[in-house]
């Protein structure tokens, strides 16, 4: 999982999340609007809708987000 260092939700700075599979389930219960802090709205600076899944490396605006839980160990 990458995120975009612009996305942001409504408990973005409330969750502490110890494990990606705990922050996989709060985007899978998709429950809050996501919007960029670069335009503070619902879509992106290049317009796009702004979401966990639509924010990706194929966005012009996309920067790898450092704010991830570790990757499990096998």
């Amino acid at each position: 999982m990458t995120l975009c260092k612009w996305l942001r939700w409504k408990t973005y700075y409330g969750n502490l999340w110890r494990t990606r599979q705990e922050l996989q389930a709060v985007f899978a219960r998709n429950e809050v609007p996501y919007e960029c802090l670069q335009t503070c709205q619902v879509w992106g600076p290049d317009d796009g809708v702004v979401s966990p899944e639509c924010c990706g490396e194929h966005r012009s605006c996309f920067v790898v987000s450092e704010k991830l839980p570790p990757e499990p160990v096998s």
